[in-house]
């Protein structure tokens, strides 16, 4: 029987508690537009030679920003880095106060920002799950899928929906460049990163 080392027992936790919904997963009413944040520790470091702990955080985007820039046949979604406040002014234009106020609460001297959209085949694909975060040689690694109805019962429209969620990622160094494995509400699996 081998030994339980730090590192697995973080990328344990990380593996179980980085799966944030991009919703609010805290007490609060769930009548509201979803909008909050779910923190939690992920494991990481990978080859990064940083620290193993990475702290996140996530917050549902209504509406998402960028679904005109990237053709859903083509790519599993689109992804932004955001590393100062000033990167993201061209990217909120449009967004909603509680997405500001998740900006405007990073303190980007320890973290960065995430923003994916991806695409999904009913009103109910509405949510971005992040799992397996990490750091591997300074770029940003982690699973995204788009979540579905979570009740056969629930009626969904039929419609190209866009969810987005912005991921906020605390570590010791900050990765430089993003690469996420997405999975839209096909169940189709793509890599996606930042400087496509």
């Amino acid at each position: 029987m081998s030994d339980l080392t730090r590192r697995t027992a973080l990328y344990g936790i990380a593996t179980g508690s980085a799966a944030a919904l991009a919703g609010c997963t805290e007490a609060g009413d769930p009548g509201s537009d979803g909008s909050g944040t779910d923190a939690g520790d992920g494991g990481g470091g990978g080859d990064g030679g940083g620290t193993d702990e990475i702290g996140t955080a996530v917050q549902r985007v209504g509406t998402a920003l960028l679904r005109q820039e990237w053709s859903r046949t083509e790519r599993r979604g689109y992804c932004v880095l955001i590393a100062e406040a000033g990167d993201a002014e061209w990217l909120l234009a449009e967004a909603s106060d509680s997405v500001r106020e998740f900006v405007e609460e990073t303190d980007f001297e320890e973290s960065m920002l995430c923003y994916l959209e991806s695409v999904g085949p009913t009103t109910c694909h509405d949510e971005i799950a992040f799992g397996a975060v990490g750091i591997e040689g300074g770029t940003l690694v982690a699973d995204a899928t788009v979540r579905g109805p979570r009740d056969e019962e629930v009626a969904c429209g039929e419609a190209i929906t866009y969810p987005a969620a912005l991921l906020r990622v605390t570590s010791d160094p900050l990765p430089e460049a993003a690469r996420l494995s997405v999975t839209d509400g096909w169940g189709e699996t793509g890599t996606v990163r930042n400087d496509d």
